[in-house]
């Protein structure tokens, strides 16, 4: 089966997917708070039975094994609730059918190591971990650039382009007996390279790799729409949660004088459930974050998104920012360097 075709099945059962979601968010869309429960029932967005001829071929013996793995992790992928899990459920994934997988993504001139699986740190080879500190420049003639610039998969000997042992020697554990390659697209357009090798001479599965690749390019595209239909849910859970425990303490004379919603007129509760949202949502990269001081950088997407919803409901931005540092950073303002408040000083 042809790359072609497999792209084609994917893309198939992600629009029917997204028209199955569509129309249920259309069909809610005036009393979606009050049928919010509703809105929960998603497992049939996820699905989907793959063809048994997507595992079986001339390099694959053990097919209904290994379509087994395929369907665990396109579901992984396409249920990741962060970049980063989908990344790892890719990378993860695509290990499972060769010795070492890693993806690299482009930032200026240069193709950055982001998640490595496979890396034992063992015969001279680097760790997982230590991928994340290699970079290739794109003024090597290496076949992470030719990837990058012909937009087509490579499959075959590790020696293809002049500048390859660059590759290996940062890479450690000596050349491979054969590479896949293939350039990640992100929106249409390649924004980073898929990597995997083979260094014990076992065959690399490209089949269930290609299609991991797809599978991950199309839910990072439809990463946003999750996102914010499972925040939109959980918020509102939480909204719930916080005006039934105001209304059994509060005293009734107090209730009274209350008229409009809480989620309304308590822009700090306010702040404090979108902020509640974020950490149940990247409760492992909120804990890195903090640790790492770098929370902002790796959050800063997510962030704003955050302050934009808020200021949809209060324009005083000190809530927020308060929520910010107290309970996302758990007091550490230094863990959101990069970000500009406008109001705590």
């Amino acid at each position: 089966m042809k790359k072609e075709e497999i792209r084609n099945f994917v893309e198939k059962v992600v629009n029917e997917k997204v028209e199955l979601l569509l129309n249920r968010i259309d069909a809610f869309q005036s009393n979606v708070f009050r049928d919010i429960e509703k809105l929960k029932e998603l497992d049939e967005l996820t699905q989907f039975t793959l063809p048994k001829e997507f595992g079986a071929g001339d390099e694959d013996a053990d097919g209904a094994a290994d379509v087994l793995t395929l369907n665990e992790y396109v579901k992984k992928i396409s249920t990741a609730s962060t970049q980063l899990l989908l990344i790892g459920g890719i990378i993860e994934g695509i290990n499972r059918f060769c010795d070492r997988a890693a993806l690299f993504l482009l930032r200026d001139d240069k193709l950055v190591g982001w998640r490595g699986k496979g890396f034992t740190g063992e015969s001279g080879q680097i760790s997982d971990e230590e991928l994340k500190r290699i970079f290739f420049s794109l003024s090597a003639d290496t076949v992470l650039k030719s990837v990058i610039e012909t937009k087509k998969s490579y499959a075959g000997d590790p020696l293809h382009k002049p500048d390859d042992f660059l590759i290996y020697n940062r890479l450690g554990g000596g050349k491979p007996k054969r590479i896949l390659v293939l350039p990640f697209f992100v929106k249409g357009k390649p924004q980073a390279v898929i990597y995997a090798d083979s260094l014990s001479g076992s065959p690399i599965k490209s089949k269930p790799i290609e299609i991991l690749a797809t599978v991950g390019e199309l839910s990072l595209d439809l990463l946003p729409i999750r996102q914010k239909l499972l925040a939109k849910i959980k918020t509102q859970e939480f909204v719930e949660d916080s005006e039934v425990e105001h209304k059994i303490y509060e005293p009734a004379d107090e209730m009274e004088k209350t008229s409009a919603p809480l989620r309304e007129n308590d822009p700090e509760r306010y702040a404090r459930v979108i902020i509640n949202d974020i950490i149940l949502y990247n409760k492992k990269v909120v804990e890195d974050g903090i640790k790492n001081r770098n929370l902002y950088d790796v959050l800063k997407e997510t962030l704003l998104q955050a302050k934009e919803l808020f200021l949809r409901r209060s324009s005083d931005l000190r809530y927020f920012e308060e929520q910010m540092v107290n309970v996302l950073a758990k007091g550490d303002r230094a863990a959101l360097k990069g970000y500009k408040f406008e109001v705590l000083k």
